[in-house]
């Protein structure tokens, strides 16, 4: 893997400060977590990032969706899976779950925003 590919990630996958939702979700295929933080303001993604603790592809999952969903409604977040995750990345491995993983770790995030807003 090129310097510029792991740089481009560590751009993407990083900590969020204040963030106000997290998932993490294991994922079978490295045995290593996918974390997911969102500062979410006004019901929209103002900031996202986390960590992918396991693969190159766990990791590239991790900054397709962080870079998918800034500034996106919360809302819009609900329906999407993993079809919607694929056509953004570079390489796709069908043997690979790491791609559902990351969309799990999405749903965790906004059932935690819910519940932290219903509180």
């Amino acid at each position: 893997m090129s310097t510029r590919v792991k740089d481009s990630f560590a751009q993407l996958i990083r900590p969020v400060d204040n963030f106000n939702a997290e998932g993490v979700h294991g994922c079978t295929t490295c045995k290593k977590a996918i974390t997911l933080q969102l500062r979410i303001v006004d019901e929209k993604v103002e900031e996202a990032g986390g960590k992918a603790e396991g693969c190159f592809y766990s990791r590239q999952c991790l900054a397709a969706l962080i870079s998918m969903i800034k500034g996106m409604s919360i809302y819009d977040l609900y329906p999407m899976t993993n079809a919607d995750l694929r056509p953004h990345l570079a390489v796709v491995k069908d043997d690979y779950d790491c791609d559902v993983f990351t969309i799990g770790a999405l749903k965790l995030a906004l059932r935690d925003y819910e519940k932290k807003m219903a509180a």
